[in-house]
């Protein structure tokens, strides 16, 4: 009970990040001054109002507290706005995002499934101040929200948990882009199986450089086509470098191959699918994908942590 006491007087000049989306679905964010702080929510100042019934993510990183509140009223100090902001849920924690379409918060960070605590809060920090929207140069208040909320899941034990089975769950189902003709019919489908393969590499490689490797089996899961086709499409690219064998007879992208897989990227557009980050299909916001083919179509597809590392 003490130790909560000495916390929330701590809190009182303690300024937090406040992020939101307004009725048109823009994001904001802005710096906040803590006034109080009980059980169930908290005050703030602010230099922006906020309508009352906005839910709002709260963040002070460095008393570990975090999460989504619901405004409960907004008025006029001075030049200053004072806000009344109920918890909801495990404050600590905040919220995973629920709704469709599935963001991966490992690719978006760019870290493997099996990243250390230690590991997402230090590429957390960096992006993060990258895409602040104070940062004058780089600052991107979507993703930088979007960042928040991937951190704030995986940063938390219990949400990560839970975030993880959500995670294994949609990996283990091919994925229907690769149902799409331009990787079925004749020689343009062979083609961009090729290239395919070599993008799972390339985001297996880029996030998980520790184990970049994928099997034929892994191929064969997520693109799902016959072994005999995906061991042509291999054959052909081990022949010309683009991929290696590496232990346990997992397959990795060769530097010519990323090089081949780059240039290739400008005019072919069923690879500009296969590469594209997450954040530019699932922004807060933003209206979901018409169907589920063309959601994962557009969904950046990558094995990150398919398989743990040993």
């Amino acid at each position: 009970m003490n130790d909560k006491r000495r916390k929330q007087r701590q809190l009182f000049d303690c300024v937090l990040d406040v992020s939101w989306h307004d009725s048109q679905g823009a994001g904001h964010t802005v710096s906040a001054r803590a006034i109080d702080l009980s059980n169930s929510g908290l005050r703030v100042e602010s230099n922006e109002p906020i309508e009352d019934g906005t839910e709002v993510y709260v963040r002070a990183e460095r008393y570990g507290l975090s999460g989504s509140t619901l405004v409960r009223h907004c008025s006029r100090r001075g030049a200053k706005y004072v806000l009344g902001l109920e918890f909801r849920g495990d404050p600590k924690a905040g919220e995973t995002e629920t709704t469709e379409p599935f963001i991966d918060y490992y690719e978006l960070l760019q870290i493997s499934s099996n990243a250390e605590p230690e590991t997402i809060h230090r590429i957390f920090r960096i992006m993060a101040a990258r895409y602040h929207p104070d940062n004058t140069q780089t600052g991107d208040n979507e993703k930088f929200l979007l960042l928040t909320t991937a951190y704030n899941t995986l940063s938390d034990s219990v949400r990560r948990a839970a975030y993880d089975e959500r995670h294994r769950s949609r990996r283990s189902d091919p994925l229907p882009v690769f149902a799409l003709k331009e990787f079925v019919d004749g020689l343009e489908g062979e083609a961009n199986r090729r290239l395919g393969i070599l993008s799972l590499l390339y985001n297996k490689r880029r996030a998980n450089p520790d184990n970049p490797g994928m099997s034929v089996l892994d191929f064969e899961m997520v693109m799902s086509f016959p072994r005999e086709h995906l061991e042509f499409a291999i054959w052909y690219l081990n022949e010309r470098l683009y991929v290696r064998s590496i232990h346990n007879s997992d397959y990795t992208i060769t530097a010519i191959g990323l090089e081949y897989l780059e240039s290739e990227l400008p005019s072919n557009h069923a690879l500009s699918k296969l590469l594209r980050a997450p954040e530019q299909v699932a922004t807060p916001g933003n209206a979901a994908p018409q169907t589920q083919v063309d959601a994962d179509a557009e969904y950046s597809l990558t094995l990150v942590g398919r398989r743990a590392v040993p």
